[in-house]
């Protein structure tokens, strides 16, 4: 007896969520945290001022002796890596993923430009730094990050996750370290790079089509991925929180520590929003693959 595989079965058996939906809301809850974050720091004297106690604690000895990480970041830089995820795509026979994992790259970067011109900066505390809302060179590192784990094979993806997300942590961390960005410039970066994956991840191809180069049966390393994740979140946003606490004691602002706290909310917005992208692709546990559908001979 031959058993007929269902081919209108779901992606992965029994999800609570469609895969279309699931990042859909991705998209969606990046769309909101824009002009909302954007609201709240930029368009308010509160706001205002609360992030530029943080600029208050730049000073020269801060800086790290290089900001090659950050010169990275150009534009023939940018092209190169749309031709590199295009090539990996094409060896892949993946050609529909590599052209979505570009969108993401280059529509993430234009959204990033349009919104600073756009999103002006009124000048209600007393500020005489310009705008910088958001930060196009945190867009990028993230934007980049989640384009080539689209094309990366599935095996491949937790080692790429931790790489990537070292970098864009060190990214945001320079920037706010130099004085070049506040810490709403980073959320609203992390969020605009959120939305375009959301977007194309959810009315794209899939990337993963269950063949032996996209999946990775041992459950264990992606498990230590996740973990790592998710603990990096919890203490850098921790961290932050004391170290907030301590610059406003007292009465008087102590601004290297407000500093400390902006670099690591910086750093905890970067981990949050790899980790939601991580767990919406699954990663965090091997899913049943196609082969689990194969007709069965009797």
């Amino acid at each position: 007896m031959t058993r007929t595989p269902d081919r209108t079965a779901p992606e992965s058996r029994g999800p609570s969520v469609s895969r279309r939906l699931r990042w859909g809301l991705l998209a969606a809850l990046g769309f909101v945290i824009v002009p909302s974050v954007y609201a709240a720091a930029v368009l308010t004297s509160v706001g205002q001022r609360v992030e530029d106690a943080a600029l208050g604690g730049v000073r020269e000895s801060d800086l790290f002796g290089s900001d090659t990480a950050l010169n990275v970041i150009s534009v023939p830089v940018i092209l190169l890596l749309v031709v590199v995820i295009a090539a990996v795509a094409f060896a892949r026979r993946r050609l529909a993923v590599g052209l979505g994992a570009g969108v993401v790259v280059l529509a993430s970067a234009a959204t990033s430009t349009l919104v600073k011109r756009i999103a002006e900066r009124p000048e209600i505390a007393q500020s005489t730094t310009p705008n910088s809302f958001p930060s196009g060179h945190a867009t990028i590192a993230l934007a980049a990050l989640f384009a080539v784990l689209m094309v990366t094979p599935r095996r491949f993806r937790g080692v790429v996750t931790l790489l990537g997300t070292a970098y864009a942590v060190f990214v945001a961390n320079q920037t706010v370290v130099y004085g070049w960005h506040r810490v709403s410039d980073i959320v609203g970066a992390c969020a605009i790079a959120l939305f375009w994956v959301g977007v194309v991840r959810a009315v794209g191809p899939r990337v993963d089509r269950g063949e032996r180069g996209d999946r990775d049966g041992s459950r264990a390393p992606r498990r230590v991925v996740t973990t790592i994740l998710l603990i990096g979140t919890a203490v850098t946003f921790l961290v932050g929180v004391v170290a907030l606490v301590v610059g406003l004691a007292g009465g008087s602002h102590d601004h290297g520590a407000i500093l400390v706290a902006g670099r690591m909310a910086s750093s905890a917005s970067v981990l949050a929003v790899v980790s939601v992208v991580w767990l919406a692709d699954r990663q965090h546990h091997a899913d049943r693959t196609d082969t689990a559908a194969l007709p069965a001979q009797r």
